[in-house]
């Protein structure tokens, strides 16, 4: 099976259980793009997407989707031209990457999350209403030769998981291990 593939997987489970998260709740705002308004969200851009918003008595209340479920696999390695990809088991929704980086630009990651996060709102909705858009990504942290960050890959496509895989190759980054250890109890 190619990474592709597993990633479609993951990304499936998780579509499955939100589209059950938006089932009867028809008053709200799904996946609504918020601009947090302190420099301590942990953020790129301070944005978010969320689950879903609904006004009640006159103020905004937030829902999110807390996946109970997600697919359980061995850790499998791909080679993807130089880079190295160690995928463990993920929540599609937490997904955290470490990455051997001895750049110390992130800049990337940055333009990448730009392009996904879809602060424009201009991606089209598809029938379900779902914008294919990234939900948020933790400022990317530096220690040593290792950068860590978490993407909430919300409802975006697997092309756009695929999109970062080839950002990180194309810097060289040697190996990057993907997985949601801190979302999944052992």
């Amino acid at each position: 099976m190619e990474l592709n593939e597993i990633v479609e997987k993951h990304r499936e489970v998780y579509i499955k259980q939100l589209r059950e998260f938006y089932e009867g709740r028809d008053e709200g705002i799904k996946e609504a793009l918020l601009k947090l308004d302190t420099e301590e969200s942990g953020l790129l851009f301070n944005l978010s997407r969320m689950d879903y918003l609904i006004r009640v008595n006159d103020e905004w209340k937030i829902e999110e989707l807390s996946p109970d479920s997600y697919i359980n696999h061995e850790p499998v390695v791909f080679e993807n031209g130089k880079l190295t990809v160690e995928l463990y088991p993920l929540f599609w929704h937490g997904c955290q990457f470490t990455i051997e980086d001895e750049l110390g630009d992130y800049s990337y990651i940055e333009d990448w999350a730009k392009r996904w996060i879809d602060e424009e709102d201009t991606f089209k909705m598809n029938n379900e209403g779902l914008t294919g858009a990234i939900h948020s990504v933790s400022i990317p942290e530096q220690s040593k030769n290792i950068l860590k960050f978490t993407v909430d890959f919300g409802t975006a496509p697997v092309e756009c998981f695929m999109d970062l895989i080839k950002e990180l190759e194309s810097k060289d980054a040697g190996i990057v291990t993907i997985e949601s250890h801190n979302l999944i109890e052992e």
